[in-house]
């Protein structure tokens, strides 16, 4: 392609045209995709281009846009090398650490009841917890490693899903899921990270301490407030053997501070084993 004037003399078409004399100006093609565009200007009083050197440029044009094509190709061979590596690191930290760590601490809690001096069970239930918060960390680390850096924020129906296959290792079987309402539109971005990590804390416990083999995770957008107002209500039900007497309850206080920073609660109520069996942890926030 040229841009000349009827004399056969190429000319620029921009503002800059005036400083120049001929030039031309050729598409960096491959395909159907137009990468940029070739100009080669000459001093103003130049030779027009004669059709040698045109045919010369057309064909330089062309190895251009060839090598540039190659080396976007590169360029996403290695992007994908990187994203395949980031992959395989957080299944390794899912399928090994996560898993070890979660056996760690269910040790460790064998060992606190058992453990009659005060002092020592204590300082296992600081261990325990900060386990908790290690395999929290974790997660966030995964998470990150999954998304890619120019990715758009994930939404929170994604998030939710993530947390309850994450969830489905340990405990050997799926919860079952459901959402009421329009969540990625309705929940906020600061609501929808405290909801995730209310999740990530129900089911911790319900892994732990439940012995759960039925969970449902409900997600309501649509629900309503104790003073009228709409918010967003997170249900996690199991038919475990519910909350012991006398048991810790760091995780349940976490839940309550979370949703209290947004103006929320939660609470606890009967599960879905028989006659109320097991438990259901009710976490909800203002949207």
């Amino acid at each position: 392609m040229f841009i000349g004037d009827p004399a056969g003399d190429p000319l620029m078409i921009t503002r800059m045209a005036r400083r120049y004399g001929p030039c031309m100006l050729l598409p960096l093609r491959s395909g159907s995709r137009v990468l940029g565009a070739l100009a080669t200007p000459r001093e103003r009083g130049g030779k027009p281009f004669t059709e040698s050197e045109r045919t010369l440029a057309t064909q330089f044009a062309s190895q251009a846009a060839l090598a540039l094509m190659m080396a976007e190709t590169q360029r996403d061979r290695e992007r994908l090398a990187v994203y395949e590596d980031r992959d395989r690191i957080a299944r390794d930290l899912h399928d090994l650490v996560i898993q070890r760590l979660f056996a760690t601490g269910l040790m460790l809690e064998s060992a606190q009841r058992r453990s009659v001096v005060p002092e020592v069970r204590a300082g296992v239930g600081k261990a325990v917890d900060e386990l908790d918060a290690t395999i929290q960390e974790i997660r966030t680390a995964i998470f990150a490693l999954q998304q890619g850096p120019a990715e758009a924020p994930v939404g929170l129906r994604t998030r939710v899903l993530r947390e309850i296959n994450m969830a489905a290792v340990p405990l050997g079987f799926r919860p079952a899921h459901h959402f009421v309402g329009p969540v990625d539109a309705l929940v906020g971005e600061l609501t929808g990270k405290n909801l995730v990590a209310a999740l990530r804390e129900a089911l911790s416990n319900a892994f732990r301490h439940a012995r759960a083999s039925r969970i449902e995770v409900v997600v309501d957008a649509t629900a309503e407030m104790a003073d009228g107002s709409r918010g967003v209500r997170l249900s996690v039900a199991d038919d475990g053997v519910g909350i012991p007497e006398g048991g810790r309850r760091n995780g349940l206080r976490n839940l309550k501070r979370r949703a209290e920073s947004l103006g929320g609660t939660s609470r606890c109520g009967p599960g879905l084993g028989e006659d109320g069996g097991g438990t259901t942890v009710v976490w909800e926030a203002p949207l």
